[in-house]
């Protein structure tokens, strides 16, 4: 259930406008070719290379606005707010912020200010965290199962206008958006694994 979840978490897309511009100027490219069947070549070329190129910015700029820093390795000034992004147990919190606030004693008793010594007993700790992390800790990256969610509408979408062209002559348009959305669906469930890869290679980095 909690994968069904993620996989219609539909919202995790991001510039879906970027992403629609892209399907609509390929649906676009498909009736200004039907209009014109013998137009020249280049500017055929043209035309459907800039749906893809407007698709091709997405899907980078898509995956880099997922690509978080993990929360522990951001800047904070607050030891309470610092501890509680941290995924530790209860009792382990407690130990921490008692930990940190004797650091921070400390610093004080050396002659630092309270904000500067707080800030520096919580860059001191992300020191020893970053250096004792995993790769794969580094960055947040989500699971893109949302991908998956949109090839699952896009493919019931298909089968809508199928159906409905076996029952009557629908227009060209729903024949062109139908077959832009056959292409969009082999691109995302490419692009989920592809995203996946790049997950890999980014934590061997």
């Amino acid at each position: 259930m909690n994968k069904l979840k993620r996989i219609y978490n539909l919202t995790d897309i991001r510039y879906p406008w970027l992403l629609l511009l892209s399907m609509v100027m390929f649906i676009l490219s498909l009736c200004f070719h039907r209009l014109h069947p013998n137009i020249d070549l280049n500017i055929e070329m043209v035309i459907y290379g800039a749906g893809f190129a407007v698709a091709l910015i997405w899907s980078i700029l898509n995956y880099i606005s997922h690509l978080k820093l993990n929360t522990i390795y951001k800047k904070h000034d607050d030891i309470a707010v610092f501890v509680e992004h941290m995924s530790m147990k209860k009792d382990e919190k407690i130990e921490l912020i008692q930990y940190l606030n004797d650091f921070v004693k400390d610093l004080e008793e050396k002659g630092d200010t309270h904000e500067n010594a707080v800030k520096k007993a919580i860059s001191h700790f992300q020191v020893q965290e970053f250096t004792a992390a995993q790769d794969d800790d580094l960055f947040e990256k989500p699971t893109h199962y949302y991908l998956l969610g949109y090839v699952s509408i896009f493919v019931g979408v298909i089968f809508i206008i199928q159906c409905l062209d076996i029952i009557f002559p629908v227009p060209f348009m729903l024949l062109a958006a139908s077959f832009m959305l056959v292409l969009y669906s082999i691109a995302f469930f490419c692009l989920f694994f592809l995203y996946k890869l790049l997950d890999v290679l980014i934590s061997k980095k």
